[in-house]
């Protein structure tokens, strides 16, 4: 057990890196939500209340030297709930960027489908078993190429979709804050995307080169992956937060031109009424 104390010791302190975060993350957004009633601010509590749970149900997990299948099986869950919270946080927003469009909708709901799949895959097919040294954890293979596949594909889809939205919505003689705003937005999804993008393609990696089994006594990079997803995740969605005082602080700059846009709002936070024009013809 001895030589695993690396790894655990790192991935207890990631996760507990996380749980402060999901916790200051958690005031914030309930005060958000409280102040405006919209569903991104409810997405992100629920986001970080599991964030929360999860940090000591992997801990928990990784220490635990019996009931094995149990305690795996309650961090999966955690785990996959998390991950599909996060992933429905980015097509939300995607959906809302790009004027509520049906086949944003449609392709938004066929990559949570896809998620939750893999997800339940994952449950079934990943399993753990009680050994004189400890818990023995059998990653499936199939399952966490599916599901790192899976979330390389939100954030695809999410980055395209912004930068389609920022080209086809905002008119070339529109005012220069509906200009900047779409600039902030386009940043915030790509940078996003780059981070969670860099975990699942790690994750995707290992996964298709390396040992997926935890065996007790045996040090493996595999017990760090699920913590440095949970941070990078919960950092990503709440830097939110510093995106809304970004677009708040354009909006609040002095523009004499009326701000053209084809939808009431460009995000359901910021709390500035537009007015409607027709759209452009494509």
């Amino acid at each position: 057990m001895a030589a695993m104390q690396t790894p655990i010791v790192a991935s207890i302190f990631l996760v507990a890196m996380s749980f402060e975060n999901a916790m200051k993350g958690l005031v914030l957004s309930t005060q958000k939500f409280n102040a405006s009633r919209t569903p991104v601010p409810a997405i992100m509590i629920v986001a970080n209340l599991l964030s929360m749970a999860f940090g000591p149900m992997y801990v928990w997990s990784i220490l635990a030297t019996q009931d094995c299948q149990d305690s795996s099986l309650a961090f999966k869950i955690c785990m996959h709930l998390f991950f599909s919270s996060f992933s429905f946080f980015l097509l939300y927003k995607t959906w809302i960027v790009s004027q509520k469009r049906s086949i944003v909708a449609v392709g938004a709901a066929l990559l949570m489908s896809n998620r939750a799949v893999w997800a339940v895959l994952d449950c079934m097919w990943s399993h753990s078993i009680p050994t004189p040294l400890g818990c023995l954890y059998v990653q499936d293979r199939t399952a966490v190429i599916g599901i790192s596949t899976g979330g390389i594909l939100v954030d695809i889809f999410c980055t395209a979709t912004t930068i389609i939205s920022a080209f086809r919505d905002v008119d070339d003689d529109a005012p220069s804050k509906m200009h900047k705003i779409y600039r902030v937005l386009i940043a915030d999804n790509v940078l996003r995307t780059l981070s969670i993008m860099a975990v699942n393609a790690f994750t995707l990696n290992y996964a298709m080169y390396s040992t997926l089994n935890l065996i007790p006594g045996t040090p493996s990079v595999m017990i760090l992956i699920p913590a440095i997803s949970n941070f990078v995740y919960t950092q990503a969605i709440n830097v939110e937060f510093f995106w809304i005082s970004v677009r708040n602080d354009i909006m609040k700059e002095p523009e004499r031109e009326e701000i053209r846009m084809t939808s009431v709002q460009i995000h359901n936070d910021e709390k500035h009424s537009v007015r409607n024009y027709p759209p452009r013809n494509h």
